[in-house]
């Protein structure tokens, strides 16, 4: 399924590099959560997957960046005058808070699941893009004789509390949307609750 305003073949030019740019700059420094990893292998790897699976220019971008307002503090203003407002809106729709402090853990993600029902398809494709890949780290890691169970306590949540936000992000997205992303997802996020 073509993405809106995606022509057949379209390449990512100009106007992705400089959110790569941009998205570096804001992540320098930055970690991923339990690993010396540096930060922007992450929204690399979500925008590649946008890319894998038929998502247009503006939906990558929205990967590189989709980030940057909960964990650099980047207002959405800024994203619009940069890269246009519907990449500032799909940013807007991967965050779950701009708040500092963050509010508790559970209340937050139960309000997050709950906006993701009724996104459109190309915002789904994207929250579905970063929660895979993060899904995907957490058993890469796991299975990893270093990391193992303890790859939980990166969380500032419980174990089953992680498994179920997973689970209702699938559900969440699967409201209304059918794609093979959403497939893929659903077998990974499966696997984290395997022994």
């Amino acid at each position: 399924m073509t993405a809106p305003g995606k022509e057949p073949g379209e390449m990512y030019g100009p106007r992705f590099a400089a959110a790569l740019d941009y998205a570096c700059r804001q992540h320098h420094g930055q970690r991923r959560k339990g690993s010396d990893s540096p930060y922007i292998t992450h929204p690399l790897a979500v925008a590649s997957l946008i890319g894998d699976y038929g998502g247009s220019e503006d939906q990558a971008i929205a990967g590189l960046l989709h980030d940057v307002m909960e964990d650099c503090g980047v207002a959405r203003q800024d994203i619009a005058e940069r890269f246009g407002e519907p990449i500032a809106a799909i940013v807007a729709a991967c965050t779950d808070t701009t708040q500092k402090p963050k509010p508790p853990w559970r209340p937050r993600k139960e309000a997050y699941v709950a906006h993701l029902r009724d996104q459109p398809a190309h915002i789904k494709l994207v929250v579905a893009c970063d929660k895979l890949h993060n899904a995907q780290s957490i058993l890469r890691d796991r299975r990893r004789a270093s990391v193992g169970e303890t790859v939980w306590d990166r969380f500032s949540a419980t174990r089953d509390d992680v498994r179920w936000y997973y689970g209702a992000v699938v559900d969440a997205l699967g409201a209304g949307w059918s794609h093979e992303l959403l497939d893929e997802l659903r077998r990974t996020v499966a696997q984290l609750s395997e022994p």
